[in-house]
């Protein structure tokens, strides 16, 4: 098995309902914002909004996921965060040496197409906590 390496780096939407600053997941030195939700103009659900909100635990399965079939988004809306808009989503296991990513949904050309990412379990958990309050602490469309 090979393992990847999960960094994020910081990326800016700007559009509506604001400016975001959002932490981008880099899987081997590869944005997956770029290979698959800027065109669809989602962003990151890592880095930004408020502190509940950027508790992200369902990403390293210490909370339920975010869908009933067991999958949890990695990019989402950025007008509204609402999952009804359409996300970028995968399936996500745990061992007790690995974390495991796998089936990429979104729309579009991501339909039927199927990736498996392999992380060490407590590197990827220090890199998902270490975007907490990346972009700052508040939605872009609150006051």
């Amino acid at each position: 098995m090979i393992k990847s390496k999960l960094e994020f780096k910081s990326r800016v939407r700007d559009g509506y309902p604001g400016l975001i600053t959002f932490a981008d997941f880099i899987v081997d030195g590869q944005s997956l914002y770029d290979l698959y939700a800027k065109e669809f103009d989602f962003v990151s659900c890592l880095g930004w909004g408020s502190e509940e909100f950027q508790n992200e635990s369902r990403l390293i399965l210490m909370s339920k996921p975010d869908f009933q079939n067991g999958k949890n988004s990695i990019y989402i809306c950025p007008a509204c965060a609402d999952l009804g808009c359409g996300a970028v989503s995968l399936f996500i296991e745990k061992t007790k040496d690995i974390v495991t990513w796998t089936c990429f949904e979104g729309s579009g050309k991501l339909f039927g197409k199927q990736f498996t990412f392999h992380f060490d379990k407590q590197d990827y958990i220090n890199q998902i906590k270490g975007t907490y309050g990346f972009g700052g602490f508040k939605f872009p469309w609150a006051e």
